[in-house]
Protein backbone atom coordinates (compact mmCIF):
# COMPACT_ATOMS: atom_id res chain seq x y z
CA UNK A 1 0.00 0.00 0.00
CA UNK A 2 1.42 3.38 -1.04
CA UNK A 3 2.16 5.90 1.68
CA UNK A 4 -0.31 8.77 1.83
CA UNK A 5 1.13 12.06 0.64
CA UNK A 6 0.08 14.60 3.26
CA UNK A 7 0.69 18.03 1.82
CA UNK A 8 1.27 21.44 3.32
CA UNK A 9 0.56 24.25 0.87
CA UNK A 10 2.72 27.34 1.42
CA UNK A 11 1.60 30.72 0.04
CA UNK A 12 3.42 34.04 0.29
CA UNK A 13 2.74 37.47 -1.13
CA UNK A 14 4.86 40.57 -0.60
CA UNK A 15 3.32 44.04 -0.64
CA UNK A 16 4.42 44.48 -4.27
CA UNK A 17 2.87 41.16 -5.32
CA UNK A 18 -0.63 42.09 -4.20
CA UNK A 19 -1.47 43.85 -7.46
CA UNK A 20 0.02 41.20 -9.78
CA UNK A 21 -2.27 38.73 -11.51
CA UNK A 22 -1.61 35.18 -10.38
CA UNK A 23 0.29 36.14 -7.25
CA UNK A 24 -2.61 37.02 -4.95
CA UNK A 25 -3.32 34.72 -2.02
CA UNK A 26 -6.63 33.63 -3.56
CA UNK A 27 -5.05 32.87 -6.96
CA UNK A 28 -2.19 30.83 -5.47
CA UNK A 29 -4.52 28.92 -3.16
CA UNK A 30 -6.90 28.03 -5.98
CA UNK A 31 -4.16 26.83 -8.36
CA UNK A 32 -2.27 24.85 -5.72
CA UNK A 33 -5.42 23.19 -4.41
CA UNK A 34 -6.34 21.98 -7.90
CA UNK A 35 -2.75 20.77 -8.45
CA UNK A 36 -2.77 18.78 -5.19
CA UNK A 37 -6.17 17.25 -5.95
CA UNK A 38 -5.05 16.29 -9.47
CA UNK A 39 -2.11 14.40 -7.93
CA UNK A 40 -4.36 12.76 -5.33
CA UNK A 41 -2.51 14.43 -2.43
CA UNK A 42 -4.19 14.98 0.94
CA UNK A 43 -4.06 18.65 1.98
CA UNK A 44 -3.19 18.97 5.67
CA UNK A 45 -3.13 22.78 5.93
CA UNK A 46 -2.45 26.09 4.19
CA UNK A 47 0.40 28.28 5.45
CA UNK A 48 0.01 31.90 4.37
CA UNK A 49 2.52 34.74 4.93
CA UNK A 50 0.78 37.92 3.81
CA UNK A 51 2.74 41.06 2.87
CA UNK A 52 6.15 39.61 3.82
CA UNK A 53 9.40 39.65 1.83
CA UNK A 54 11.03 36.42 0.68
CA UNK A 55 14.56 37.70 1.33
CA UNK A 56 15.06 35.29 4.23
CA UNK A 57 13.14 33.04 6.62
CA UNK A 58 13.15 35.38 9.62
CA UNK A 59 9.94 37.12 10.60
CA UNK A 60 7.71 34.66 8.72
CA UNK A 61 5.47 32.93 11.29
CA UNK A 62 3.76 30.62 8.81
CA UNK A 63 7.08 29.25 7.53
CA UNK A 64 7.99 28.45 11.13
CA UNK A 65 4.64 26.74 11.72
CA UNK A 66 5.05 24.71 8.52
CA UNK A 67 8.59 23.61 9.43
CA UNK A 68 7.38 22.59 12.89
CA UNK A 69 4.75 20.39 11.23
CA UNK A 70 7.46 18.85 9.01
CA UNK A 71 9.64 18.09 12.05
CA UNK A 72 6.67 16.61 13.93
CA UNK A 73 5.72 14.35 11.00
CA UNK A 74 2.36 16.01 10.35
CA UNK A 75 3.18 16.59 6.66
CA UNK A 76 5.49 14.77 4.25
CA UNK A 77 5.14 17.00 1.20
CA UNK A 78 5.44 20.76 0.59
CA UNK A 79 3.73 22.42 -2.37
CA UNK A 80 4.41 25.99 -3.51
CA UNK A 81 3.42 28.01 -6.57
CA UNK A 82 6.96 29.16 -7.36
CA UNK A 83 10.32 28.74 -5.65
CA UNK A 84 10.72 32.43 -4.81
CA UNK A 85 7.46 32.22 -2.82
CA UNK A 86 9.37 30.14 -0.27
CA UNK A 87 12.76 31.88 -0.31
CA UNK A 88 15.08 33.96 -2.45
CA UNK A 89 18.15 33.05 -0.41
CA UNK A 90 20.34 30.20 -1.65
CA UNK A 91 21.61 29.65 1.90
CA UNK A 92 18.07 29.27 3.26
CA UNK A 93 17.07 27.07 0.33
CA UNK A 94 19.90 24.60 0.98
CA UNK A 95 18.96 24.56 4.67
CA UNK A 96 15.33 23.78 3.79
CA UNK A 97 16.20 21.01 1.33
CA UNK A 98 18.43 19.33 3.92
CA UNK A 99 15.70 19.70 6.56
CA UNK A 100 13.09 18.17 4.24
CA UNK A 101 15.44 15.27 3.39
CA UNK A 102 16.11 14.61 7.08
CA UNK A 103 12.39 14.30 7.80
CA UNK A 104 11.49 12.45 4.57
CA UNK A 105 9.48 15.37 3.24
CA UNK A 106 9.33 16.02 -0.51
CA UNK A 107 9.17 19.51 -2.00
CA UNK A 108 7.22 20.51 -5.12
CA UNK A 109 6.80 23.71 -7.14
CA UNK A 110 3.80 23.84 -9.47
CA UNK A 111 5.16 26.28 -12.07
CA UNK A 112 8.75 25.00 -12.13
CA UNK A 113 7.86 21.29 -11.97
CA UNK A 114 10.32 20.73 -9.14
CA UNK A 115 10.31 17.41 -7.31
CA UNK A 116 13.00 16.83 -4.66
CA UNK A 117 12.21 13.15 -4.25
CA UNK A 118 15.25 12.40 -6.46
CA UNK A 119 18.85 13.67 -6.80
CA UNK A 120 18.23 15.43 -10.13
CA UNK A 121 15.31 17.35 -8.66
CA UNK A 122 17.37 18.44 -5.66
CA UNK A 123 20.18 19.65 -7.92
CA UNK A 124 17.73 21.50 -10.15
CA UNK A 125 16.09 23.32 -7.24
CA UNK A 126 19.48 24.56 -5.99
CA UNK A 127 20.33 25.92 -9.45
CA UNK A 128 17.01 27.77 -9.61
CA UNK A 129 17.66 29.12 -6.11
CA UNK A 130 21.00 30.60 -7.16
CA UNK A 131 19.35 32.46 -10.03
CA UNK A 132 16.48 33.62 -7.80
CA UNK A 133 18.94 35.12 -5.32
CA UNK A 134 20.89 36.76 -8.15
CA UNK A 135 17.65 38.30 -9.47
CA UNK A 136 16.75 39.63 -6.01
CA UNK A 137 20.17 41.21 -5.43
CA UNK A 138 20.23 42.66 -8.95
CA UNK A 139 16.79 44.19 -8.42
CA UNK A 140 17.87 45.63 -5.06
CA UNK A 141 20.87 47.30 -6.70
CA UNK A 142 18.69 48.84 -9.42
CA UNK A 143 16.18 50.12 -6.88
CA UNK A 144 18.98 51.58 -4.72
CA UNK A 145 20.51 53.30 -7.74
CA UNK A 146 17.10 54.71 -8.67
CA UNK A 147 16.63 56.19 -5.19
CA UNK A 148 20.14 57.62 -5.27
CA UNK A 149 19.58 59.30 -8.63
CA UNK A 150 16.19 60.72 -7.62
CA UNK A 151 17.72 62.14 -4.44
CA UNK A 152 20.59 63.74 -6.40
CA UNK A 153 17.93 65.50 -8.45
CA UNK A 154 16.45 66.93 -5.23
CA UNK A 155 13.44 64.62 -4.97
CA UNK A 156 12.13 63.26 -1.69
CA UNK A 157 11.85 59.46 -2.04
CA UNK A 158 10.21 58.33 1.22
CA UNK A 159 6.53 58.00 0.32
CA UNK A 160 5.61 57.38 3.99
CA UNK A 161 6.11 61.07 4.66
CA UNK A 162 7.88 62.60 7.64
CA UNK A 163 6.78 64.51 10.72
CA UNK A 164 6.12 68.13 9.80
CA UNK A 165 5.03 67.36 6.24
CA UNK A 166 2.31 65.45 4.41
CA UNK A 167 3.16 63.47 1.28
CA UNK A 168 0.67 63.96 -1.57
CA UNK A 169 0.82 60.64 -3.41
CA UNK A 170 -0.67 61.66 -6.75
CA UNK A 171 1.49 64.77 -7.02
CA UNK A 172 4.58 63.21 -5.36
CA UNK A 173 5.24 66.35 -3.32
CA UNK A 174 5.65 67.30 0.35
CA UNK A 175 3.43 69.99 1.82
CA UNK A 176 3.88 71.54 5.25
CA UNK A 177 1.58 70.29 8.01
CA UNK A 178 1.05 73.46 10.06
CA UNK A 179 0.26 71.69 13.35
CA UNK A 180 3.27 69.39 13.08
CA UNK A 181 5.46 72.31 12.00
CA UNK A 182 4.88 73.93 15.40
CA UNK A 183 5.81 70.69 17.18
CA UNK A 184 9.01 70.31 15.14
CA UNK A 185 10.12 73.82 16.06
CA UNK A 186 9.25 73.16 19.68
CA UNK A 187 11.50 70.05 19.63
CA UNK A 188 14.40 72.18 18.43
CA UNK A 189 13.67 74.86 21.06
CA UNK A 190 13.39 72.35 23.93
CA UNK A 191 16.64 70.66 22.90
CA UNK A 192 18.52 73.96 22.62
CA UNK A 193 17.20 74.86 26.08
CA UNK A 194 18.96 71.80 27.50
CA UNK A 195 16.44 68.96 27.47
CA UNK A 196 17.59 65.50 26.34
CA UNK A 197 15.91 63.35 23.69
CA UNK A 198 14.30 61.26 26.42
CA UNK A 199 13.02 64.23 28.44
CA UNK A 200 11.39 65.72 25.34
CA UNK A 201 9.80 62.36 24.47
CA UNK A 202 8.45 61.94 28.01
CA UNK A 203 7.15 65.50 28.01
CA UNK A 204 5.28 64.99 24.72
CA UNK A 205 3.83 61.66 25.87
CA UNK A 206 2.63 63.28 29.10
CA UNK A 207 1.03 66.10 27.10
CA UNK A 208 -0.43 63.57 24.62
CA UNK A 209 1.15 65.36 21.68
CA UNK A 210 0.14 63.28 18.61
CA UNK A 211 2.81 61.47 16.60
CA UNK A 212 2.60 60.94 12.85
CA UNK A 213 0.99 57.51 13.16
CA UNK A 214 -0.68 57.68 16.56
CA UNK A 215 2.02 55.92 18.59
CA UNK A 216 4.22 57.14 21.44
CA UNK A 217 7.16 59.49 21.26
CA UNK A 218 10.59 57.87 21.70
CA UNK A 219 14.03 59.39 22.17
CA UNK A 220 15.08 57.94 18.80
CA UNK A 221 12.24 59.86 17.10
CA UNK A 222 13.35 63.13 18.67
CA UNK A 223 16.93 62.45 17.60
CA UNK A 224 15.98 61.71 13.98
CA UNK A 225 13.93 64.92 13.76
CA UNK A 226 16.78 67.05 15.11
CA UNK A 227 19.30 65.58 12.65
CA UNK A 228 17.09 65.62 9.55
CA UNK A 229 18.12 68.33 7.03
CA UNK A 230 14.71 68.03 5.39
CA UNK A 231 13.53 70.74 7.78
CA UNK A 232 15.94 73.08 5.99
CA UNK A 233 14.40 72.15 2.64
CA UNK A 234 17.17 69.65 1.82
CA UNK A 235 17.08 65.92 0.96
CA UNK A 236 19.69 63.33 1.92
CA UNK A 237 20.80 59.89 0.83
CA UNK A 238 22.80 57.22 2.67
CA UNK A 239 21.39 57.45 6.19
CA UNK A 240 21.91 53.75 6.95
CA UNK A 241 25.27 52.26 7.93
CA UNK A 242 25.35 50.23 4.71
CA UNK A 243 25.18 53.36 2.52
CA UNK A 244 27.22 55.63 4.79
CA UNK A 245 30.13 55.87 2.32
CA UNK A 246 27.77 57.14 -0.40
CA UNK A 247 25.87 59.66 1.72
CA UNK A 248 25.16 63.20 0.49
CA UNK A 249 22.73 66.08 1.04
CA UNK A 250 21.36 68.39 -1.67
CA UNK A 251 18.76 71.15 -1.95
CA UNK A 252 15.28 69.72 -2.38
CA UNK A 253 12.87 70.50 -5.19
CA UNK A 254 9.98 72.66 -3.97
CA UNK A 255 10.40 71.62 -0.32
CA UNK A 256 9.50 74.43 2.04
CA UNK A 257 11.85 74.74 5.07
CA UNK A 258 10.11 74.75 8.45
CA UNK A 259 13.14 75.39 10.71
CA UNK A 260 15.48 78.34 10.20
CA UNK A 261 19.15 77.62 9.54
CA UNK A 262 20.40 79.27 12.74
CA UNK A 263 18.15 77.15 14.97
CA UNK A 264 19.04 73.95 13.09
CA UNK A 265 22.78 74.66 13.36
CA UNK A 266 22.59 75.45 17.08
CA UNK A 267 20.71 72.22 17.81
CA UNK A 268 23.03 70.06 15.72
CA UNK A 269 26.08 71.63 17.31
CA UNK A 270 24.76 70.32 20.64
CA UNK A 271 24.03 66.93 19.04
CA UNK A 272 27.63 66.72 17.80
CA UNK A 273 29.01 67.65 21.22
CA UNK A 274 26.96 64.99 22.98
CA UNK A 275 27.89 62.37 20.40
CA UNK A 276 31.49 62.81 21.52
CA UNK A 277 30.56 61.25 24.84
CA UNK A 278 28.51 58.39 23.42
CA UNK A 279 30.82 56.17 21.38
CA UNK A 280 28.32 53.47 20.42
CA UNK A 281 25.20 51.92 21.79
CA UNK A 282 25.84 48.18 21.93
CA UNK A 283 29.51 47.50 22.81
CA UNK A 284 28.94 43.75 23.15
CA UNK A 285 32.53 42.77 24.00
CA UNK A 286 32.47 44.94 27.14
CA UNK A 287 28.78 45.08 28.11
CA UNK A 288 28.14 41.35 28.04
CA UNK A 289 25.15 41.46 30.40
CA UNK A 290 22.68 43.46 28.30
CA UNK A 291 21.37 40.49 26.30
CA UNK A 292 20.72 38.25 29.32
CA UNK A 293 19.25 40.58 31.97
CA UNK A 294 15.73 42.02 32.09
CA UNK A 295 14.26 45.12 33.71
CA UNK A 296 13.19 44.43 37.30
CA UNK A 297 10.24 46.83 37.04
CA UNK A 298 8.56 45.99 33.72
CA UNK A 299 10.40 42.90 32.47
CA UNK A 300 11.56 44.72 29.33
CA UNK A 301 14.80 44.19 27.45
CA UNK A 302 17.95 46.07 28.45
CA UNK A 303 20.23 48.12 26.22
CA UNK A 304 23.83 49.13 26.92
CA UNK A 305 25.67 52.38 26.42
CA UNK A 306 29.41 52.98 26.39
CA UNK A 307 30.58 56.48 27.26
CA UNK A 308 34.01 58.02 27.51
CA UNK A 309 34.46 60.97 29.84
CA UNK A 310 37.84 62.51 30.63
CA UNK A 311 39.56 59.52 29.05
CA UNK A 312 37.76 56.96 31.23
CA UNK A 313 35.32 54.33 29.92
CA UNK A 314 31.88 54.04 31.55
CA UNK A 315 29.32 51.34 30.71
CA UNK A 316 25.70 51.76 31.75
CA UNK A 317 22.51 49.74 31.20
CA UNK A 318 18.99 51.04 30.73
CA UNK A 319 15.55 49.54 30.18
CA UNK A 320 14.42 49.96 26.57
CA UNK A 321 10.93 50.90 27.77
CA UNK A 322 12.47 53.59 29.97
CA UNK A 323 14.19 55.01 26.89
CA UNK A 324 10.76 55.25 25.27
CA UNK A 325 9.24 56.86 28.35
CA UNK A 326 7.10 53.82 29.32
CA UNK A 327 9.04 52.66 32.41
CA UNK A 328 10.34 54.49 35.48
CA UNK A 329 13.43 52.31 35.85
CA UNK A 330 16.58 54.41 35.93
CA UNK A 331 19.98 53.53 34.52
CA UNK A 332 22.52 51.40 36.37
CA UNK A 333 26.23 50.83 35.94
CA UNK A 334 28.07 47.78 34.64
CA UNK A 335 30.05 47.71 37.89
CA UNK A 336 26.89 47.30 40.00
CA UNK A 337 25.63 44.50 37.76
CA UNK A 338 29.02 42.78 38.01
CA UNK A 339 29.04 43.02 41.81
CA UNK A 340 25.49 41.66 42.08
CA UNK A 341 26.26 38.78 39.72
CA UNK A 342 29.41 37.79 41.63
CA UNK A 343 27.50 37.85 44.94
CA UNK A 344 24.88 35.58 43.38
CA UNK A 345 27.56 33.13 42.22
CA UNK A 346 29.10 33.09 45.69
CA UNK A 347 25.71 32.19 47.17
CA UNK A 348 25.40 29.04 45.05
CA UNK A 349 26.31 25.73 46.69
CA UNK A 350 28.18 24.63 43.59
CA UNK A 351 30.58 27.56 43.98
CA UNK A 352 31.42 26.79 47.61
CA UNK A 353 34.64 24.77 48.10
CA UNK A 354 34.27 21.11 49.04
CA UNK A 355 36.07 20.72 52.40
CA UNK A 356 36.84 17.03 51.83
CA UNK A 357 38.54 17.83 48.52
CA UNK A 358 40.47 20.67 50.15
CA UNK A 359 41.65 18.30 52.89
CA UNK A 360 42.71 15.67 50.33
CA UNK A 361 44.62 18.27 48.32
CA UNK A 362 46.39 19.42 51.46
CA UNK A 363 47.55 15.87 52.20
CA UNK A 364 48.81 15.40 48.65
CA UNK A 365 50.75 18.64 48.79
CA UNK A 366 52.50 17.81 52.06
Amino acid sequence: MDERIITGIYIRVSTEDQAKDGFSIHAQREKLTKYAEANDWDIHDYYVDDGISGKNLEGRPEVKRMLDDVKNGKINNILIYKLDRLTRSTKDLIYLIELFEKHNCTFNSQTEKIDTSNAVGRMFVKIIGIFAEFERENLAERVSFGYEQKTREGNYTNTNGVYGYDYIVGEKVLVVNDLEKEIVNRIFDEYIDGKSYLKIAKLFNAEKVPTKRGGHWASSTIKSILENPLYLGKVRYGVTEKLKDKSFTVDGNNIEPIVDIDKWNRANSIVATRKHYCVRRYPSENSYYFHIIKCGKCGGNISARQQTQHGKLYITYRCNNSARGFCECGGFSHTKVEESFLKYLESLEIMKPDKSIMKENKVLNE
